[in-house]
């Protein structure tokens, strides 16, 4: 199945945007992989409860910030999953969506999402290009990515050099 590259992109920087923030908590990610048949992505992430929760909203808000961020407009369709992960750490949190306090951290979770990932923009697009190129991505292979240099990332530098020379 061919994707529309935009919406390979998106989805890329969707699940980069996951990948990245959660790293930038100190938390392990595994695979990240873009998933063909479905037109979707995932990234394996260490559990993350033990985070307050506005840095779980950060998390859960990433994706569909990168894209906002990086390749506007972000997918509300897409990221259903994880407005709905939101929802779950604000009720369990004891601040329901539908309450001013709610609403306060579920902004904060956002605004926290969004300067991580200006933070981290190199490190995303890094990821994304990755993904779109090969589709999937293992822990080390995050990792090394990860520690290289943060300078800002284009198509032609995140792919390793080819020799015409035999």
């Amino acid at each position: 199945m061919n994707w529309d590259p935009a919406v390979t992109e998106r989805t890329a920087l969707h699940e980069a945007g996951h990948a990245v923030v959660a790293w930038s908590f100190g938390l392990t990610v595994g695979s990240i992989h873009l998933d063909l048949a479905t037109q979707g992505g995932h990234a394996d992430i260490a559990a993350y409860t033990h985070l307050n929760p506005v840095e779980q909203i950060a998390i859960r808000l990433a994706g569909y910030e990168a894209e906002q961020a990086f390749k506007p407009p972000g997918r509300k369709a897409k990221a259903m999953i994880d407005f709905g992960e939101v929802s779950r750490i604000l009720r369990e949190n004891g601040t329901p969506e539908d309450t001013p306090e709610g609403r306060k951290l579920r902004e904060q979770g956002c605004a926290c999402a969004q300067a991580r990932l200006r933070e981290h923009e190199a490190r995303v697009r890094r990821v994304a290009i990755h993904l779109i190129e090969h589709h999937y991505i293992d822990r080390v292979g995050f990792e090394a990515m990860m520690q290289q240099e943060p300078g800002l990332v284009t198509v032609d530098t995140a792919r390793p050099e080819h020799s015409d020379e035999h």
